[in-house]
C-alpha cells in the first residue's frame, strides 16, 4: 500500500515539477507534455542512506534529479524542501538576467560632454554614464575611455566629472549582509559604477628590519582615496592585512614581514565615488585635467557622446559562475530587476526571478533569492526549482548554451577545478557550486553529461547543517553517475 501512495504521489508531482502546472503549448519549446513517473527508488534510498551515514537528516537537504532528453525524474528526495541555496543562486540570477536582458545583451558606460569644447577646453561637465558593468575590474576600461575622451579634442574640462550611476540604486549592501561579510572583498557594494569588484587594492612591503615602518601602494588608484599606513613590520613569515573606513579616509592595519609584502582587497563604503576619483586620476594621466572635482547627478544632460565601453553579458555570467563572483551576481540580479520593475533594487531582482520563473511556467514556491548571490542567509530554494529552471534552459536553444557555458567544469574550471577529478568524471559535469560557512550550507546544481548507457541528467543538491561537506556532494554526484 505504501508504494502504492508513493507511485500515486509522484504522478501528481511529477507534471507540477516539468511544467509548474502550465498547460503546456504546442507553441513554447520549453513547455512539453510531462512523461510517466520513472523514480529510481534504489538510487534514492542509496543517496539518502548516505546522507543519513554523514549525520545530514531529512529537511535539511534536497535533491532532484531528472534526464535530460527525455524529462524523466528519477530522484525528488527533499526536493520541494526551501533551504539555504549559497551561492547556488546565481543560477537563478543567470536566468533572470538570460530572459529579461536577452543572451546577447551588452553593458554600455558612456562619457558625455555638456558644453562647448574650444581651444581642447570643454565648457561644462564631463559626464559618464554607468549601466551597472562589472568587468572594470581594473584600470583598462578607463584608460580606454579616457584615450577616446583626449581624442575628442578634450584637454581640460572647466567643470565636474559627473557620476550618473544609472539604473541600479544606492542601497549597496543588503540588509541581511553580516557585519563581518561587508568588510570582506565577497562582501563589497554594488553599484551603477563599479570598479575592482567595490574593492581597494592595497600592497604593503615591509621595511629591511622589524620595527621599521612599512610601505603601502594602491596599483588600482594609486592614491585616489586618503590611507593612514599603520601596518607593522614584525618577525614571520607571512603578511595578514585589514583596513577600516573614517572621516579621513583608509586606516591600514595588520603586519608583514621584513621585506617581504601582502596585499588586501578591502571594500570601499561608495562604490560611484570611488569609480569616479580613478577615473579622474586615468583621465589626468591621459592629459585630461578636470578642475572642480567629482559630482553625483542622474539629471545632468543630455550631452554630446565622446567615449563608449561596452562588454557582454555572456562573459560576465561566465565570470559570476565559474569563479562565484558576489559583485557580478547581485549587479546583474539588480539590472534584471531594473527591467522588470523600472527599479535596479533588491526587490526588483528577486521579483525579477520570480517573473522568471513563472514565465517558464516554473512554480517559485517558498524561493527567495534576496540578493543575487546567495551570501544573505535567509535567501530559500528548493532543489526540485533549481533543476526545473536547469531543465528548462537545456530545452532552450537560444538561452541554454549560454546558461551551460557560464558554469564550472569538473577538473578543469573554477569552483569545480579541483574537484570530481575522477577518471570518467573529468569535463562531463557542469555545475554552480554554494558554499555559506555561517550556516553550514553547501550545495552544487547543473548538468552531467551522458556517458554510454547512460542519458545525461540535471541534478540539484542542497544540503544545510552539521555533516554537510563538499566531499559529501561529490560522492552523491558519483551516485548519481554511476546508477
Amino acid at each position: 500500500m505504501r508504494a502504492l501512495r508513493l507511485l500515486a504521489l509522484c504522478a501528481a508531482l511529477v507534471p507540477c515539477f516539468l511544467v509548474g502546472g502550465r498547460a503546456a503549448s504546442a507553441d513554447d519549446p520549453r513547455a512539453a507534455p510531462p512523461p510517466p513517473p520513472k523514480l529510481d527508488r534504489k538510487l534514492a534510498s542509496r543517496l539518502v542512506e548516505r546522507l543519513r551515514k554523514a549525520g545530514v537528516s531529512r529537511g535539511r537537504f534536497g535533491i532532484a534529479v531528472v534526464e535530460r532528453d527525455t524529462g524523466r525524474v528519477i530522484v525528488l528526495e527533499g526536493a520541494a524542501e526551501p533551504l539555504v541555496p549559497a551561492s547556488v543562486a546565481k543560477v537563478l540570477t543567470a536566468a533572470s538576467a538570460l530572459d529579461h536582458l536577452g543572451p546577447a545583451y551588452r553593458f554600455r558606460t558612456t562619457v558625455e560632454a555638456l558644453g562647448d569644447v574650444e581651444g581642447g577646453v570643454l565648457a561644462g561637465d564631463l559626464v559618464v554614464r554607468g549601466g551597472g558593468d562589472p568587468s572594470f575590474e581594473d584600470l583598462d576600461p578607463l584608460r580606454d575611455l579616457a584615450r577616446q575622451v583626449r581624442a575628442a579634442g578634450i584637454r581640460e574640462v572647466d567643470g565636474a566629472l559627473v557620476l550618473d550611476d544609472g539604473p541600479l540604486d544606492r542601497d549597496f549592501t543588503h540588509d541581511d549582509w553580516t557585519a563581518e561579510d561587508i568588510q570582506r572583498a565577497y562582501g563589497a557594494g554594488v553599484g551603477g559604477l563599479t570598479l575592482g569588484e567595490g574593492c581597494v587594492r592595497v600592497t604593503v612591503t615591509g621595511s629591511s628590519a622589524v620595527g621599521g615602518k612599512s610601505v603601502a601602494a594602491f596599483p588600482l588608484t594609486r592614491g585616489a582615496w586618503p590611507a593612514v599606513n599603520r601596518v607593522k613590520t614584525v618577525a614571520g613569515k607571512s603578511a595578514a592585512l585589514g583596513g577600516t573606513w573614517g572621516d579621513t579616509g583608509l586606516t591600514l592595519r595588520g603586519k608583514v614581514p621584513p621585506k617581504k609584502s601582502g596585499s588586501a582587497r578591502i571594500p570601499v563604503p561608495d562604490p560611484v565615488v570611488f569609480f569616479g576619483g580613478a577615473f579622474v586620476n586615468v583621465l589626468r594621466d591621459e592629459g585630461v585635467t578636470v578642475r572642480r572635482g567629482l559630482r553625483r547627478s542622474r539629471k545632468a544632460g543630455p550631452g554630446v557622446e565622446v567615449a563608449r565601453y561596452e562588454s557582454r553579458l555572456a562573459d560576465a555570467l561566465r565570470t559570476m559562475n565559474v569563479h562565484s563572483r558576489n559583485v557580478y551576481a547581485s549587479t546583474i540580479f539588480k539590472l534584471a530587476g531594473a527591467r522588470v520593475t523600472g527599479v535596479g533594487s533588491w526587490a526588483g531582482g528577486e521579483r525579477a526571478v520570480a517573473k522568471m520563473a513563472e514565465g517558464r511556467g516554473i512554480s517559485v514556491g517558498g524561493t527567495r533569492i534576496l540578493d543575487g548571490s546567495g551570501l544573505a542567509p535567509t535567501s530559500r530554494v528548493a532543489a526540485g526549482l533549481l533543476a526545473q529552471v536547469l531543465l528548462s534552459f537545456d530545452r532552450d536553444p537560444l538561452r541554454g548554451p549560454v546558461m551551460r557555458d557560464s558554469l564550472p567544469t569538473s577538473g578543469k574550471s573554477g569552483t569545480l577545478r579541483r574537484r570530481l577529478r575522477d577518471r570518467g568524471l573529468v569535463g562531463r559535469v557542469h555545475a554552480k557550486t554554494g558554499t555559506l560557512n555561517d550556516v553550514r550550507a553547501r550545495s552544487l546544481a547543473g548538468y552531467i553529461d551522458a556517458r554510454k548507457g547512460q542519458p545525461g541528467v540535471v541534478f540539484a543538491i542542497v544540503l544545510r547543517g552539521r555533516g554537510t561537506t563538499h566531499h559529501l556532494i561529490d560522492d552523491l554526484v558519483r551516485q548519481i553517475d554511476k546508477r
